[in-house]
């Protein structure tokens, strides 16, 4: 999700699958959604900044308007009626919940550190890192494929940081940051795909909000909350604009769109976040950045499409 913060892609319960009777109009349809959502995610980052609030006050509050929005959202569909959880299930919304707003976290920070689009574009290496965390725990062998992706992928990474280069003060600190938060953002699309089926996508994203909001209420700086129409103005947004609004046009994709065109359109978050770079802050970026991110960008994009999805082969 997606923050941006993304959401983790959620499961949709088994109960819900439903034959489309227009396949045609619902892949158009679920195409806009996704295009909507994509274009909505990469204003995150803007609003964040004009929130004029630390980071830990933007996860803070943005878990706690998100957390009831959804919470009411849910109640209003009758989702939490005979709402049952097993241990593991609690294991795993807890720890999805935790990585999730900790990547949010990263992600924040990393924006002011360095810009919204460097930021945007080192986020999309969280694909190679799932395919790492698949090597390392489960001990899968991925193609040549993707192998090939992957290392087109951090070399574009290495070029993007420019880590030889002269930089504002924090800049490198950023990137890692991104890294960070992509990294944290793999390991929430873990916990929460072992969900898959069992928990109804929009509880599990309730869920998350209230346990990000329960966690990260004992950092939050109450003495420098905002106070300004526009500070106010913006974190209200994120809570309810880019949290749960975002989230059900993204669920509605899932459900409508194929995953190629899920793949896709996910590309139009970067490039959203780049143009507001520009339009909002006059950031551009420098053409050994333009090559790096084109290089991260190409490569998710070549994996996404299924390059590099071929049957992993179990290693020894």
């Amino acid at each position: 999700m997606t923050e941006a913060s993304r959401p983790a892609p959620l499961p949709s319960s088994a109960s819900d699958t439903v034959i489309p009777r227009h396949p045609q109009a619902d892949e158009r349809l679920g195409r806009w959604l996704m295009i909507a959502a994509m274009v909505i995610s990469g204003t995150i980052g803007y609003f964040v900044l004009m929130s004029g609030q630390p980071a830990l006050n933007v996860v803070f509050l943005r878990c706690l308007i998100g957390a009831a929005s959804l919470c009411a959202w849910c109640a209003y569909r009758g989702y939490w009626r005979g709402l049952r959880m097993a241990r593991w299930q609690v294991v795993n919304v807890t720890l999805g919940a935790i990585t999730l707003v900790s990547n949010w976290y990263f992600l924040f920070t990393a924006y002011r550190l360095t810009s919204v689009g460097i930021t945007t574009v080192v986020y999309n290496v969280q694909p190679f890192l799932l395919v790492l965390a698949g090597v390392i725990v489960t001990r899968e062998r991925p193609s040549l494929a993707t192998l090939g992706c992957l290392g087109v992928a951090f070399a574009g990474l290495v070029i993007l940081a420019e880590p030889g280069g002269v930089h504002g003060a924090g800049y490198l600190t950023g990137v890692a940051s991104a890294l960070a938060a992509a990294t944290l953002y793999a390991a929430t699309t873990l916990f929460t795909k072992r969900l898959a089926g069992t928990i109804r996508p929009e509880i599990i994203a309730a869920l998350h909000m209230v346990i990000g909001a329960a966690v990260f209420v004992w950092m939050a700086d109450f003495h420098h909350l905002p106070s300004a129409p526009r500070e106010i103005g913006a974190v209200v947004t994120l809570g309810l604009f880019h949290t749960t609004f975002m989230y059900l046009l993204l669920y509605g994709a899932f459900q409508k769109a194929s995953t190629s065109s899920l793949a896709v359109f996910g590309f139009v978050y970067p490039v959203v976040a780049v143009a507001v770079d520009f339009l909002a802050f006059g950031i551009v970026l420098h053409p050994t950045q333009w090559l790096g991110g084109v290089m991260i960008l190409l490569a998710a994009g070549f994996y996404a499409r299924g390059l590099g999805v071929t049957p992993a082969k179990k290693a020894g």
